[in-house]
């Protein structure tokens, strides 16, 4: 394992900004950071309360 770290030189910093996903901005936050933890918790609500009816249906 190399835990030698070396200075990145000014073109590799400046490129590093230009191309990193983050840095750059490349998304959009509210999709990513609101619609898409949204969607999966309806979804998982979803499979919760199937398996709470169908758990229901057969134990009842």
């Amino acid at each position: 394992m190399n835990l030698q770290v070396r200075e990145a030189t000014q073109e590799e910093a400046i490129e590093w900004n230009q191309n990193d996903y983050f840095i750059g901005m490349k998304f959009d936050p509210l999709v990513m950071f609101v619609v898409i933890p949204a969607v999966i918790q309806i979804v998982v609500l979803a499979f919760m309360l199937t398996s709470m009816l169908i758990t229901g249906i057969f134990f009842d």
